[in-house]
């Protein structure tokens, strides 16, 4: 199974229909091409981790990467697991304003998640926190 990790920043004039639309999208496409996952957004920032066969996971990271509605796509990690994480949520997702924890929502969401991509998630979130 292969997973990416990213961060973008959205768009100043992004709004809840947007990120509704993103959601919307995102589940229908991720149903059709078996990649499964998450989204994670705050005001400044989006985390996505992605999981399924590796080329479809690169053909939807690279039409994220197009996609208007943020910039400064980073991709933070990639590569090999034993095992899907998420395998029920096309995209499993969570906004976290800017008064609670992102930390907090991330240990929500990963809680059957194997240590090694517990602790990815959760080191992109404190470090979040850090600079909050």
């Amino acid at each position: 199974m292969y997973r990416m990790i990213y961060i973008s920043t959205p768009q100043a004039e992004i709004g809840p229909a947007d990120v509704d639309d993103i959601l919307d999208a995102s589940r229908k496409n991720n149903t059709y091409n078996n990649i499964t996952g998450l989204l994670i957004q705050d005001k400044s920032r989006f985390l996505q981790y992605l999981e399924g066969d590796q080329q479809k996971v690169e053909e939807t990271f690279a039409r994220i990467s197009c996609d208007r509605r943020h910039i400064a796509v980073i991709p933070l990690k990639s590569g090999y697991i034993g095992r899907r994480q998420f395998p029920n949520w096309s995209m499993a997702s969570k906004y976290v304003d800017s008064d609670n924890s992102l930390v907090e929502a991330v240990s929500a969401l990963i809680q059957n998640c194997d240590k090694e991509v517990s602790e990815d998630l959760l080191n992109f979130a404190e470090a979040r926190d850090r600079a909050a």
